[in-house]
């Protein structure tokens, strides 16, 4: 029998629909045609000319910017969807609003390896590679202009992947994101309410029921979350409290990375090298708006940072379109199931 879930922090419904239920053989594997050879690839050590400089990297000692021998290596997005040199003024067209196109966009080559992706990566690469995303947050966040830094990655083509080359993004603004509001926004109504922090009480409940999760270690939990939007979606969460990806330790990067591993390793052998988007929300900095004086205060209190990963196994439609509403054809607890099941 289906029913409707109402995903709190995104203030949206959900239908789950068993009754249209898609085990994992039900989605077809995704092979993907032959990768662009390493000779064309602009992110190839060696082509460090075919990028912009680069803004930061993991270097082996001696090695100079811009040239190989980097495991890690961030350079602005040659076609920018916002530019540091743009000025953010705002402007208005009888009834439309616009904002000079201001804010930054960064590409974080992952790895030197033409053909490895983060399910292959050892627990060190996905620390170095998390290690890498606090670091430029932290930069960036060093701009007053910037109210806020998304950091995200997109794998497959289905999922937005331009290039084979494993690659993230990073895009900062100089507004809040409508999701990201909406989540300050319904957390903050849930610690007014009952005067607790709604994660670290859907943590608990997770923790108590055991039916959604997937993986867990001393810090980190991995699940399907309740109101799951696709199938076979998981959340990262740490299970403490806490509002501040870039405020993780090195040995917290380190049991995220083993939880994010993990999880993208079962995900491409359950699903067959599904395509994904995976990115982290964590809370904006406690920054006035002259509209909203205070709005961000307590901000510590309330809210509390996740890593979500979206397999991109089904299509939203006309439904989905029209109505902001998503069918999830797999019961997160089958999804949970099968996830947690699967022999590496």
């Amino acid at each position: 029998m289906s029913e409707f879930r109402y995903n709190y922090l995104w203030d949206t419904w959900v239908i789950i629909a068993p009754e249209r239920e898609r085990r994992p053989h039900d989605y077809p594997p995704h092979t993907y045609g032959p990768q662009s050879p390493p000779e064309k690839c602009p992110f190839e050590p060696g082509k460090e000319n075919l990028a912009p400089h680069e803004i930061f990297a993991v270097r082996e000692p001696g090695t100079a910017p811009d040239t190989p021998g980097w495991k890690i290596r961030v350079v602005p997005n040659k076609y920018p969807a916002l530019r540091i040199e743009n000025p953010p003024l705002p402007e208005g067209r009888c009834l439309y609003d616009t904002v000079g196109g201001f804010g930054a966009h960064e590409i974080v080559v992952d790895t030197p390896d033409h053909y490895k992706h983060p399910h292959n990566f050892s627990v060190e690469e996905m620390k170095l590679l998390l290690y890498v995303y606090r670091e430029r947050m932290k930069s960036l966040y060093g701009d007053y202009r910037i109210r806020y830094v998304l950091v995200f990655k997109n794998y497959g083509r289905e999922a937005g992947a331009s290039l084979s080359h494993s690659h993230s993004q990073i895009i900062a603004t100089p507004q809040v994101p409508k999701l990201i509001d909406t989540v300050v926004s319904q957390s903050r109504k849930y610690f007014t309410e009952k005067g607790r922090c709604y994660l670290c009480d859907e943590v608990k409940f997770e923790l108590n029921e055991m039916k959604r999760v997937v993986y867990e270690n001393e810090e980190f939990l991995v699940y399907c979350p309740f109101y799951s939007i696709f199938p076979f979606q998981m959340r990262i969460t740490p299970k403490k409290h806490g509002h501040d990806f870039a405020k993780l330790s090195d040995q917290e990067l380190y049991l995220l990375a083993d939880a994010l591993r993990l999880a993208l390793r079962k995900l491409h052998k359950t699903l067959v090298n599904p395509p994904y988007n995976f990115f982290i929300h964590t809370a904006p900095p406690p920054r006035e708006e002259p509209r909203r004086p205070h709005y961000y205060t307590g901000i510590e209190r309330f809210f509390h940072w996740y890593l979500e990963i979206l397999p991109r196994v089904s299509v939203p439609a006309g439904f989905e379109w029209g109505s902001g509403y998503y069918i999830n054809p797999t019961t997160p607890e089958s999804a949970a199931k099968f996830l947690r099941e699967v022999v590496l």
